[in-house]
C-alpha cells in the first residue's frame, strides 16, 4: 500500500498508509492524518487515491503545500520518493507495498533463476535497459555511454565506483538510477568520524523484551549511494567488503543476508587528498567498474542550464521498472553464451597484464570473471544472446583499470592504468578472435 513517511523537524515520527478515496491532512482532529506542527492549517491538503494513483491537492492553506519545493496550485499526481512540505512537516511518498524486510526477492542460484525467467527473453531485457537509460538521460545529459556502463554493472550483479572532479553529476547519476527503479534507496555520506556500525547497523538492548534487537543500518537497501567513500576511515571502508562481495552483513556473530538486487554505486573525488583515505586494493577489487563522468561539451552544458531554469529535472522522473524486473534481467544475463574464443581472449588479456613491465601486478581470476560477466550484460543489453570480442574489448579499461597499480617509474609513459590496458589491447589484434568466433558459427 502506498504510504507517507512522516518527518517532523529532523525526526522520523511515523508512517501513514494511504487508503483508497480521499484523505485530508491538517491540524484538525477530524483529519485522516493529524500534523500538529507550525505552519500546518486545520485542513491543509488532501490526497485522493484511485487504485495505485495518488493525487495531491492544496485546500487553500495559509502557508501553501510544496511538492519537491514547488508550490501546488492544482491537483497533481505524486511519484515514488516525492517530498511534500507542509510548514515544519515533511512527508516522503513511498510507493513500496511492503516493509524493508519484504521489498525484494532473495537472490536465486542459476537453476532457480533460469526457471524464474522462462517466460522472458532478451527483448524484454533490452526494453528494461532502454527504459531506465532513457529515464536517467533526462537528468544526466550527454553521458549515454556512462549510463549504459552503470546499467551493465547492475545487470552483472556488480558495483560501480564513479571517480571524477566535483560537480560533474556523480551523485545525481546515482539518485537518478534509484528513482528509475522502484526499490529501496539509501545514501551514506562518508566522513572521517563514522563508525562501521553507522553503515551496517547495531544491536540495541530492548528493556521490555529483555534482549538485544538488531537495528539495520543504511546498507540494508537495494541501491546504495556511498558518497565520497574515500572520506571514510579504512575501518569504515572495510565494513563494505563483506556486503559487496557476499551480500551478507555479520553483526555480533550473526549473519544478515542482504536482499537482491543489491547495488553499490560509490563516488570519490580524485583531486583532493586532504582528509581522505585512499581505497585499499582489496576494496577496489570489489567494484566491477571504475567510471569517470568527464566534462560535458558546450552544447550539452547549454542544454543543462536550460533544463534547470525552473526546477531540477530529477523531480520530474519516476520509476519505470521494479526490483523484480532487475532480478529477471540479471538471471537472463547468465543465459548469454560465451564461446571458447571469447574466454581465450579474456584469459590472454589477463595474462598480458601479469607480465606487463609498467604494472606492479596483474589482474586476478576475479577480474577475468568480472570482464566475462560484464561482456554478457553488454551483449544482452543490445538484444544478443552471445558475446562478441568487441563487447569485451570496449569494457576492458573500465573493468580492469582500477585493479592494476602502476609502477612509479611507469607514470612518465602512462597517464593511468586504463592507458596500460589500452596499450595491451592494441597488442592483441581483435581480428584474430573475430575470425575464431566466426569459425565457431557465432
Amino acid at each position: 500500500m502506498p504510504k507517507l513517511i512522516i518527518q517532523e523537524g529532523y525526526r522520523l515520527v511515523g508512517e501513514f498508509a494511504i487508503p483508497r478515496g480521499e484523505s485530508v491532512i491538517g491540524r484538525s482532529a477530524e483529519c485522516a492524518l493529524v500534523l500538529s506542527r507550525n505552519g500546518v492549517s486545520r485542513r491543509h491538503m488532501k490526497l485522493v487515491r484511485d487504485g495505485e494513483r495518488v493525487v495531491i491537492e492544496d485546500l487553500g492553506s495559509r502557508n501553501g503545500t510544496f511538492l519537491n519545493s514547488t508550490p501546488i496550485t492544482q491537483p497533481t499526481p505524486i511519484k515514488h520518493m516525492d517530498v511534500i512540505q507542509l510548514g515544519d512537516a515533511l512527508l516522503l511518498y513511498n510507493e513500496l507495498e511492503q516493509d524493508w524486510q519484504e521489498q525484494t526477492v532473495s537472490g536465486l542460484d542459476e537453476p532457480e533463476a533460469a526457471a524464474q525467467v522462462s517466460g522472458y527473453d532478451l527483448d524484454y531485457l533490452k526494453r528494461v535497459v532502454d527504459l531506465v537509460a532513457a529515464n536517467i538521460a533526462t537528468v544526466i545529459k550527454g553521458k549515454d555511454d556512462t549510463i549504459r556502463n552503470v546499467l551493465v554493472a547492475l545487470l552483472s550483479d556488480g558495483h560501480v565506483l564513479v571517480e571524477d572532479v566535483p560537480g560533474v553529476g556523480k551523485t545525481m547519476l546515482a539518485q537518478a538510477l534509484s528513482k528509475s527503479i522502484r526499490t529501496a534507496f539509501k545514501r551514506i555520506q562518508f566522513t572521517p568520524d563514522m563508525l562501521p556500525t553507522d553503515v551496517t547497523g547495531v544491536s540495541v538492548y530492548d528493556e521490555q523484551a529483555g534482549e538485544f534487537t538488531f537495528m539495520p543500518g543504511p546498507i540494508f537497501a537495494n541501491v546504495i549511494l556511498a558518497d565520497e567513500i574515500n572520506r571514510g576511515t579504512p575501518r569504515v571502508q572495510s565494513s563494505l567488503l563483506e556486503c559487496m562481495s557476499e551480500s551478507v552483513v555479520t553483526v555480533d556473530g550473526r549473519a544478515h543476508v542482504l536482499r537482491k538486487p543489491f547495488f553499490v554505486i560509490a563516488t570519490q573525488n580524485p583531486v583532493e587528498f586532504h582528509g581522505t583515505y585512499p581505497l585499499p586494493e582489496a576494496q577496489l577489487d570489489r567494484f566491477l567498474m571504475r567510471l569517470r563522468m568527464g566534462y560535458p561539451d558546450t552544447a550539452t552544458e547549454r542544454d543543462i542550464l536550460g533544463s534547470q531554469v525552473a526546477s531540477h529535472p530529477i523531480t520530474a522522473i519516476s520509476h519505470v521498472v521494479d526490483a523484480g524486473d532487475i532480478l529477471r534481467c540479471q538471471a537472463l544475463v547468465r543465459t548469454v553464451h560465451v564461446s571458447e574464443p571469447i574466454k581465450d581472449y579474456i584469459v590472454t588479456m589477463a595474462a598480458a597484464t601479469r607480465r606487463h613491465p609498467a604494472l606492479l601486478y596483474g589482474c586476478s581470476p576475479r577480474a577475468s570473471l568480472a570482464l566475462m560477466r560484464a561482456g554478457q550484460a553488454s551483449a544482452a543489453a543490445t538484444g544478443r544472446d552471445y558475446v562478441l570480442p568487441r563487447d569485451v574489448r570496449d569494457l576492458a579499461p573500465s573493468v580492469l583499470g582500477h585493479r592494476l597499480p602502476l609502477k612509479l617509474q611507469a607514470r612518465a609513459e602512462f597517464a593511468s592504468s586504463e592507458a596500460v590496458v589500452q596499450h595491451i589491447l592494441e597488442q592483441l589484434p581483435l581480428e584474430r578472435w573475430e575470425k575464431q568466433e566466426s569459425r565457431k558459427g557465432r
